[in-house]
């Protein structure tokens, strides 16, 4: 057998995957995960049981095997194949991780319109449930987009009810939907721009003033936080809380930069502007860079009673006179005060008054249903296809677990004739939907642990071969539909800065997952030969300061696949 491949990538590889320190973009930079000398590992059958959780959480979905097992898939016993096995058992035999557990499963998929099945090439403790990590975001994208289809409409309603104030006859309702798109994303970064758009609609239709602005969020739960997320890094992006009013990921990006001359306070200004946050600035310029240190704090401020709160920024430290412009995010504490306040100011803004207050209040029936007296303005919409690829490119985790609590909420009537589904969405709802999308499908998923969409809690479990199934089965479904959301090695996404000036650049789709002490990376290979490759790898239980190690592995895997 030739290996000539192997010292060539090895070469290459090693010079792409230096140690890295922290997270890699679009991943948080340590959630849980096991400990350096624990790796997490579960059992081979049967559900790993989830850490105790208070009585009040309801813990993570488990799932119990089909009651018919689907037919297992043939093994590919071809040359080609067989040449591709024992080189991929090479890759994860030599990676040097001893003490990392690792599941690996490959197939190959039939070429089109062949009524062949898919081929297992290689499975190494494929059955074994492990932390997926963002991998996890492919199962509940996969469970969305099938149940709902690419072009279902995320949907926001925007409208009137009657004041009962002859001055200013009409308040004005928004009913939100879910949708985490509400963002500079596809504004050409303007955080606002949608609410601009409304406030003209509103003008064109005679509405120059309203009185109260009332929210309702009352699609999903009132539990913005997932439980199982690690405590001490609420503020990071990736743990943004989850709402059915989000508004810019639920984040404020705080500027900082130096005053013109040493002494003065620096320059500390949040976007978007919003008067749901109160920037306290105190940090000065200074002349020595090596004091060039400042802590950026979050602390919510309750409103009075029946008021929304808000948020103060404390900005306290030191800032380099020849510092550069720095940027850091910040979460919000409560999506919709965050949304509704910014939505006032920029209707204010733009010719549209709000006398107030803004409340939050439930305007749909029980049944989901408008009131007679509701006047919809606008009904702002989001494909379910774009939001997906965000989920999946970027690994933004807001995105998925808004999916999930939208699969949720919609499963039963994907298409409700009112306002809102009668159901209301929430992680318990949202990992049960999983669970019967999986078991429909005929996927087994003996063992796993759902309990949230984007794979941030550690209590979370998935095989190997579940996620290769998953692909599989969204491959025949729906194509490049699914395959257009994942990032691509080498060219954008969370993949953008792997695989990159190597035979895998634009050939390898992929979803990344990390957390401390797992790396994972899964998704479709398109070989030169024109064949399609579905392959799922986890690596548990790694050393700090090996992740480097797991990354190099299965970088060498996808390039190993591209040549069968």
């Amino acid at each position: 057998m030739q290996r000539r491949w192997w010292t060539w990538v090895a070469c290459v590889l090693t010079l792409l995957a230096a140690p890295v320190r922290g997270a890699e973009p679009s991943e948080p930079p340590g959630a849980g995960g096991p400990a350096a000398d624990a790796p997490v590992t579960a059992p081979a059958t049967g559900a790993p049981v989830p850490a105790a959780a208070p009585a009040d959480v309801e813990p993570g979905t488990e799932v119990a095997p089909p009651a018919a097992l689907p037919v297992a898939l043939p093994l590919a016993d071809d040359s080609a194949a067989a040449a591709l096995r024992a080189d991929l058992q090479e890759v994860f035999a030599s990676a040097g991780l001893t003490r990392t557990v690792t599941a690996v499963r490959v197939l190959v998929l039939p070429e089109p319109l062949s009524a062949a099945s898919a081929r297992v090439v290689l499975d190494l403790e494929g059955g074994r449930p492990l932390v997926p990590a963002s991998t996890m975001k492919l199962v509940t994208t996969a469970a969305c987009l099938d149940r709902f289809g690419p072009d279902w409409p995320i949907r926001t309603h925007v409208g009137r009810l009657p004041s009962g104030d002859p001055k200013v006859p009409w308040d004005l309702a928004v009913v939100g939907g879910g949708d985490p798109n509400l963002s500079g994303r596809f504004y050409d970064g303007d955080a606002v721009a949608a609410f601009r758009r409304w406030a003209e609609v509103l003008k064109h239709r005679g509405v120059t003033a309203v009185g109260r602005l009332i929210l309702d969020d009352s699609l999903f739960d009132a539990a913005l936080v997932h439980p199982n997320w690690p405590a001490d890094q609420r503020e990071k992006w990736y743990e943004a809380p989850v709402s059915a009013l989000s508004f810019a990921d639920n984040c404020v990006e705080v500027h900082v930069a130096p005053g013109e001359k040493v002494g003065d306070p620096a320059r500390v200004w949040t976007d978007p502007a919003t008067p749901y946050v109160a920037v306290v600035p105190n940090i000065a310029t200074a002349a020595d860079r090596k004091e060039h240190r400042f802590s950026l704090t979050r602390r919510e401020e309750p409103g009075p009673a029946g008021a929304l709160g808000t948020m103060s920024l404390l900005a306290a430290g030191r800032c380099w006179v020849k510092a550069s412009e720095g940027t850091e995010d910040r979460t919000v504490f409560d999506p919709a005060a965050f949304f509704g306040l910014t939505l006032a100011a920029t209707l204010k803004a733009e010719g549209v008054d709000v006398a107030g207050p803004i409340v939050r209040g439930r305007v749909a029936g029980p049944d989901g249903r408008a009131p007679e007296a509701f006047i919809c303005d606008i009904l702002h919409t989001s494909r379910l296809d774009q939001t997906v690829a965000v989920a999946n490119k970027r690994s933004q985790g807001l995105y998925a677990e808004c999916l999930l609590k939208l699969l949720g909420a919609y499963a039963p009537a994907p298409r409700p004739e009112g306002l809102l589904p009668p159901r209301q969405g929430s992680w318990k709802t949202g990992t049960d939907e999983v669970v019967r999308w999986l078991t429909d499908s005929g996927i087994v998923a003996e063992g796993c642990v759902f309990d949230d969409g984007s794979g941030l809690s550690k209590e979370n479990r998935l095989t190997a071969a579940c996620i290769a199934d998953v692909l599989r089965i969204m491959h025949a479904r729906h194509g490049d539909a699914f395959v257009d959301t994942f990032s691509v090695a080498g060219r954008d996404g969370s993949l953008r800065g792997r695989m990159r000036n190597t035979p895998a650049e634009g050939r390898v789709f992929g979803k990344t997952g990390y957390v401390a002490g797992v790396s994972a990376l899964a998704g479709y290979v398109r070989a030169k030969s024109g064949r399609t490759l579905v392959f799922a790898i986890l690596m548990n239980g790694f050393p700090m300061g090996e992740l480097w190690k797991a990354r190099l592995a299965q970088d060498k895997a996808c390039l190993r696949m591209v040549d069968y």
